[in-house]
């Protein structure tokens, strides 16, 4: 990943809990790039996974975390935008290399918190692929400065 002007090396972590189908938590670590750009805290990382046939694939992943709002961009072997806003409903496309999906995200709460060495985001809300619902999920971010 290069490392743009303004920018430092941070430590992400992102905290998932997928409710209707098991309350496991799942924690996935990354290292990216922080920067704070027009009131914006901005995070890129790479995604790297096992596609089918155990080919390794890679996504580029891109946070945005505002005042009132959490977007999260992906670019690569999954592509897909998604807005969180409290109480809002976003539409989008989630593709991936077994297909492309028709997304619904419907926010319950999206909050964060910004300290001086960590900032935090807190999202809830539901997902809907091909107008099925799938569950109800819970995501924390941590971005350790």
């Amino acid at each position: 990943m290069k490392k743009t002007e303004n920018s430092q090396r941070t430590e992400i972590r992102i905290y998932s809990t997928q409710h209707d189908i098991s309350e496991e938590r799942v924690e996935n670590i990354y290292i990216g790039e922080y920067r704070f750009l027009a009131g914006t805290h901005v995070i890129t990382y790479e995604e790297f996974f096992q596609n089918e046939g155990n080919i390794p694939a890679k996504s580029t992943s891109l946070i945005k975390i505002g005042e009132n709002f959490i977007h999260i961009a992906k670019k690569g072997a999954v592509t897909t935008q998604m807005h969180f806003e409290p109480r809002k409903k976003y539409h989008g496309t989630y593709q991936t290399p077994f297909g492309s999906f028709d997304m619904v995200i419907e926010t319950e709460y999206a909050a964060s918190c910004w300290q001086e060495h960590e900032i935090s985001a807190k999202l809830r809300y539901f997902l809907s692929l091909n107008n099925c619902p799938i569950s109800k999920y819970t995501v924390q971010i941590a971005i350790i400065l």
